[in-house]
């Protein structure tokens, strides 16, 4: 930053941070996008309220007089039980007043004294409406609340204000929610996309526990310590791994991940496939043991702005010439022709490539209860679903499904869900139903991996 974090504010004593909050504060001296949380009780929601005022006030500081900055709820509800309510109960009257004007809309204002900044209370339920906005700085409520991260570059083009030359992104999040994965790959994992590598030293992530806010009564720690074991362990312990809302619960990394193996001849080998082209299309390979009806990812294909022969070729080109496909369940959007011109659909395009497809059952609810039962033990105590350690989307996407708030039994479906779709398509055809009796010849070193 070009000057000290913190320091006007320190002096007039208004912010009280906790430790915590104090040490998060800190490393705005030294990153632009920071993420404060991952846990419940650990002051996130205050944090951002009064380090918008602790930002403006240093502004003006520095000599920057009327700064604009923003703080986001992703609902207005959310924007008003979180943060409004809250403004008119702790901010002082010296401070500066809330107030809705045509020009700033609901906003709190510092006084002229302290440097006249704005702090803008906005919610996201049209974030393109902000594309030609200007802040110098942006604070999200619940990060993980917003499921498609071009969000967060829309916001991102909105960071630029007059002399400042570090805008700043400041969100706070639980682990819950439909953004977990995005959310979670940036700062948690620091997993960065090509295009934010560049920026890579400028995230950062302060983990906040509920033993980290002194101002927790007994009965609160009580409710957290009573919780079950998964919201326990997102809640109170700030486990990025496992939150409220999760769609797959009895996903284990630990026991649905193994190492590749050779799949014998005999077992049934079918594929799944869910189109896509500006957003990712994903194709799965998949093999089925007769013997006990466990299922096994085995393959993976994953990526956009791919024709759809491109997409075809690269399917046939990546299954070996002797490897024999029973079925390509593929999403039933794909044999639609949008327009009378356009005589051909994507199916007949993946036709013309060599790969056939079979309309997939489209019944969300009935996919997911088969993926829900195949992630469960069969009689020999292990997963009825195994995915190679190769599979590398399937893996990082299925566990970070939540389910949709409206209809909860069903996925949220903003989140990316294509191999998780290419997954159910592939299980059309699954029914429940005893194993074999008969055995074949068993591989030794194949009934120990499976």
């Amino acid at each position: 930053m070009e000057h000290a974090i913190g320091d006007r504010l320190e002096t007039i004593n208004v912010l009280g941070f906790t430790p915590r909050q104090a040490e998060a504060w800190a490393q705005l001296a030294s990153h632009r996008f920071l993420l404060y949380g991952g846990a419940r009780g650990g002051g996130k929601s205050r944090f951002l309220r009064w380090g918008g005022i602790g930002l403006l006030m240093d502004h003006a500081a520095a000599g920057r007089r009327g700064v604009v900055g923003a703080l986001f709820c992703s609902t207005y509800p959310e924007l008003r039980d979180r943060q409004v309510s809250k403004i008119e109960m702790e901010f002082p009257k010296w401070l500066g007043d809330l107030r809705d004007s045509q020009q700033f809309g609901l906003a709190f204002h510092v006084a002229e004294e302290y440097g006249g900044g704005v702090l803008q209370l906005r919610n996201l339920d049209d974030p393109s409406k902000y594309k030609s906005s200007e802040f110098a700085f942006i604070l999200i409520d619940e990060l993980t609340q917003i499921a498609d991260p071009a969000v967060f570059h829309t916001l991102r083009g909105s960071l630029r204000w007059a002399g400042v030359r570090r805008p700043q992104f400041i969100a706070a999040s639980n682990p819950d929610g439909p953004g977990n994965l995005w959310v979670r790959q940036l700062w948690i994992e620091r997993d960065y996309p090509p295009e934010l590598q560049p920026l890579a030293d400028e995230f950062c992530f302060v983990q906040s526990l509920p033993t980290d806010n002194p101002h927790l009564d007994d009965s609160y720690w009580q409710d957290l310590k009573t919780l079950p074991p998964d919201l326990r362990r997102a809640w109170l312990e700030g486990d990025w791994y496992v939150f409220s809302g999760q769609a797959f619960k009895s996903w284990r990394t630990e026991r649905h991940i193994i190492k590749p193996f050779e799949i014998p001849m005999h077992w049934l080998r079918f594929r799944g496939i869910d189109w896509g082209y500006a957003s990712p299309f994903c194709c799965l390979w998949i093999a089925r043991n007769p013997d006990n009806g466990r299922v096994v990812v085995y393959r993976e294909l994953y990526g956009k702005e791919l024709t759809d022969r491109q997409q075809a070729r690269m399917i046939a080109d990546l299954t070996p010439q002797d490897e024999r496909i029973s079925t390509s369940y593929a999403d039933p959007s794909m044999w639609a022709r949008s327009t009378l011109d356009n005589v051909t659909s994507t199916a007949d395009q993946y036709l013309a490539a060599g790969v056939q497809l079979t309309q997939a059952d489209n019944n969300r609810l009935n996919g997911k209860r088969k993926i829900d039962r195949l992630l469960e033990d069969l009689p020999d105590g292990k997963p009825g679903l195994l995915v190679f350690e190769t599979c590398s989307n399937l893996i990082r996407t299925l566990p970070a499904m939540a389910y949709d708030k409206r209809h909860p039994e069903d996925i949220d479906t903003t989140q990316e869900d294509h191999a998780v779709d290419a997954l159910r398509y592939a299980l059309t055809s699954l029914r429940e139903g005893s194993p074999r009796q008969e055995k074949k010849q068993a591989n030794p070193w194949m009934e120990m991996k499976l």
